[in-house]
C-alpha cells in the first residue's frame, strides 16, 4: 500500500465503488444465484468460469485463477499502476485523492496530455482534408476504418499549421514540453512535423502521448518520433499495444514487429494481436510489458544480417524474465520482406505459415551459440558451454532452465553446472506462510472460515502473543481478528487492500476463493 495516499481513503473508495457496476463495463455479466459469471476477459474461454460476489466485492476466475478486487481489476484489466487504478476509481467515485502530509505533489500532466489530444485532433482533420495522404495510404492498402481504429492523421507541409492551433491554449514552454514544436535559432517556434502521415502513439489508457510521422516520399529521415517528454518514453512503449488489447482483451500471443506500417498491414488482414518498438531495439522494458499481456510473445524480424543482430538482442532481455509458462518465439523472414510487404503480396495464409514455422527461444540461443563453434570436437563443445552458461544462467530457477540446461550437456555430452537460488532468512518466512497458506492446516481452515464469516471475530479473544507466534500464519490469522474487531463494517475487498504490497497479500486472495470449512456449533 502506498504511503502516499491515506488508508482511510482506500477503504471509503472500495466501499463507494460497486465491483459488479465497474466489471459489468467490461464483461458481460449474467447473475447466477448471489453472484455474477461472465467468460473470463484474462484468457480465452467458450464456457464462464468467472465469478464476481456483490457480497465479498472480489472476482475470481476458476479457469485461469485471476482474482482480486476492484482496484486489482482496473490493474490487471487496464494494466494500471496502483496509483493510477486508484485515480480512475475516485474520478468515477466523484472523489479527490487526498495525499498524506508532506509526500510530495504528483506531477499533473493533464495539460500536456490535453495539448497532445488536440494535436492528434488537428492532424486526423487534415488527413480528411489532403487527397495526396488519403490516397498514399490506399496505395498502402489500407482502409479508412485501420486509419480510424489506429488514429491516423497528416501534419500539413506547413511550419506553422499546428502552431497556429495550439498556441492559444497553452504558453511557450509548455508548447516546447510537448515535442510537437520547436524554436530556432531566432527564436521563433515552428512544428516538428511536416508533410508526414502521422501516427498517434497511446498510452495502455488509450490517451495519445507521442507522435511517429512517415514522409509521402523519398526524404530524410524517412521516419521520426516526438522527442521524450513526461508523458513518452520511447523504450517503455510499444505502438500499437492499446490497440491490439482493445481488438483482442487477452491475446494469446502478441506479434513484435518492427514498424508502425508493418502493424497496419496485419491489422489490415485481420491480425491484430501485433505491436511495434518505436525504431528501436528491443528493451528489457518492452519485454516486461509483453508479458504482463500474454504468455508468448512472437518476435518478428527480417532475415538479414541486421534482423538476426536485432533478435539476439530481443533474446538477452528475454531471458531474465522467462518464468516457466512463459513462451518466446523467433520468427525470420526472407531477406528484403517485412511483414508489411510479405502480407501485401502473399496473403494471410502465408504469413500465418511463416508464424507457424518461429523458432523457441531455447533453441534460437543454442542454434545461434553452436553456430559460432565447431561441436564436432570437444574445444567446439567447450566453446559452447562457455558461451551459453552465462547467458542461461539468467533463466529464473524452475523446469524450464533444468531442461534447457539439460539440452545443452547433451550438445556437449558433459555436465554443465548452475548455480540454484536458495531461499535467504530473508525470504524463508515467506515460503513458509505461502506453505502453510496452501494446504489445509488448521491455520488455513481457520483464516478461511473467518474471511466467509467475519462476524466470527466478535466471538473470539487473540492473545496479543499470537502476533508474535513463530507458527506460520498465525500472526496473519491474528492481524485480520484484530481489523475486523476494530472495524467490523470493513468489507472483504477493503480488507484485501489492507494487505496490498505485503508478503501474505497473495496467499490470503487465494484463500477468500476457497470452500468455507465446516464449523460445528458447540452443545
Amino acid at each position: 500500500m502506498s504511503t502516499r495516499i491515506p488508508q482511510s481513503f482506500i477503504d471509503e473508495l472500495i466501499a463507494r465503488t460497486d465491483i459488479v457496476e465497474l466489471i459489468s463495463g467490461h464483461v458481460s455479466l449474467k447473475k447466477k444465484g448471489r453472484e455474477y459469471m461472465a467468460c473470463c476477459p484474462f484468457h480465452n474461454e467458450k464456457t464462464p468460469s468467472f465469478t464476481v460476489s456483490p457480497e465479498k466485492q472480489f472476482y475470481h476466475c476458476f479457469g485461469c485463477g485471476a482474482h482480486g478486487t476492484a482496484l486489482g481489476f482496473l490493474m490487471d484489466y487496464e494494466r494500471l499502476e496502483f496509483l493510477e487504478a486508484v485515480e480512475a476509481l475516485a474520478q468515477r467515485a466523484g472523489l479527490e485523492v487526498p495525499r498524506d502530509a508532506g509526500a510530495p505533489p504528483p506531477q499533473s500532466h493533464h495539460k500536456l496530455l490535453a495539448l497532445l489530444e488536440q494535436a492528434h485532433a488537428h492532424f486526423r482533420s487534415c488527413l480528411r482534408a489532403e487527397p495526396t495522404a488519403t490516397r498514399y495510404l490506399k496505395n498502402r492498402g489500407l482502409s479508412g476504418e485501420v486509419a480510424a481504429r489506429f488514429g491516423l492523421g497528416f501534419a500539413p507541409d506547413s511550419f506553422d499549421s499546428l502552431l497556429n492551433v495550439l498556441k492559444g491554449a497553452a504558453g511557450e514552454a509548455e508548447l516546447l514540453r510537448s515535442g510537437l514544436v520547436k524554436k530556432n535559432v531566432h527564436g521563433k517556434l515552428y512544428d516538428c512535423f511536416r508533410n508526414r502521415i502521422m501516427f498517434a502513439i497511446r498510452d495502455r489508457r488509450g490517451r495519445v502521448i507521442g507522435f511517429g510521422g512517415r514522409v509521402l516520399d523519398d526524404a530524410i529521415p524517412k521516419y521520426m518520433n516526438s522527442p521524450e517528454s513526461p508523458v513518452f518514453h520511447k523504450g517503455d512503449v510499444l505502438y500499437g499495444m492499446y490497440e491490439a488489447r482493445k481488438a483482442k482483451g487477452a491475446p494469446s500471443n502478441l506479434l513484435v514487429v518492427e514498424g508502425y506500417m508493418d502493424v497496419l498491414a496485419l491489422a489490415q488482414h485481420g491480425i491484430e494481436n501485433t505491436v511495434a518498438t518505436l525504431g528501436t531495439a528491443t528493451t528489457s522494458q518492452h519485454v516486461q510489458q509483453l508479458f504482463r499481456y500474454t504468455q508468448e510473445i512472437i518476435f518478428c524480424f527480417d532475415g538479414d544480417r541486421a534482423g538476426r543482430e536485432a533478435a539476439w538482442r530481443a533474446a538477452e532481455h528475454t531471458v531474465p524474465v522467462f518464468r516457466d509458462g512463459l513462451e518466446a518465439k523467433f520468427l525470420f523472414l526472407p531477406q528484403g520482406e517485412d511483414p508489411d510487404s510479405l502480407i501485401r503480396a502473399r496473403g494471410k495464409e502465408i504469413f500465418l505459415q511463416y508464424v507457424d514455422d518461429c523458432i523457441p527461444l531455447s533453441e534460437f540461443i543454442l542454434d545461434k551459440l553452436s553456430r559460432d563453434s565447431d561441436i564436432r570436437t570437444p574445444a567446439g563443445k567447450a566453446r559452447l558451454a562457455q558461451r551459453a552458461k552465462p547467458l542461461l544462467a539468467k533463466l529464473p530457477d524452475g523446469v524450464f532452465k533444468k531442461l534447457v540446461f539439460e539440452e545443452l550437456e547433451k550438445m556437449v555430452g558433459a555436465p554443465v553446472h548452475y548455480a540454484v537460488a536458495k531461499p535467504t532468512p530473508r525470504n524463508m518466512h515467506r515460503f513458509k506462510v505461502a506453505d502453510a497458506l496452501s494446504r489445509a492446516t488448521p491455520v488455513r481452515l481457520a483464516i478461511t472460515a473467518l474471511l466467509h464469516q467475519p462476524d466470527l471475530a466478535k466471538t473470539v479473544t487473540a492473545p496479543d502473543s499470537l502476533h508474535e507466534s513463530p507458527i506460520p500464519g498465525v500472526a496473519l490469522l491474528a492481524r485480520i481478528l484484530q481489523i475486523w474487531q476494530q472495524e467490523p463494517e470493513l468489507s472483504h475487498a477493503a480488507l484485501i487492500e489492507r494487505f496490498r504490497g505485503q508478503e501474505e497479500a497473495q496467499q490470503l486472495q487465494k484463500l477468500m476463493t476457497w470452500e468455507p470449512p465446516q464449523l460445528q456449533q458447540p452443545d
